[in-house]
């Protein structure tokens, strides 16, 4: 597999070294990283029943129509 060489602080290796598990590689580590950090909503999935969601989405998008529908109405105005 090809590689990449990249510089780092020694402050920034000495963390990365100290994320290091037994038996993983600097990439590994990064990978881990990156993919933990991905999303901090991701530990929410799962935490509500499907119909709730559904509610949710509903009103997400009944909230953003009325937003566009508000700015659409302000900036004819301002014509």
């Amino acid at each position: 597999m090809p590689s990449k060489t990249i510089n780092l602080k020694e402050e920034t290796y000495e963390r990365l070294r100290r994320k290091k598990g037994e038996g993983e590689s600097f990439s590994d580590v990064i990978d881990r990283i990156l993919t933990e950090e991905e999303h901090p909503l991701y530990g929410l999935v799962g935490l509500a029943e499907d119909d709730e969601v559904a509610q949710i989405q509903e009103k997400s998008r009944s909230f953003r129509d009325d937003v566009d529908r508000r700015i659409n109405d302000e900036s004819q105005i301002e014509q």
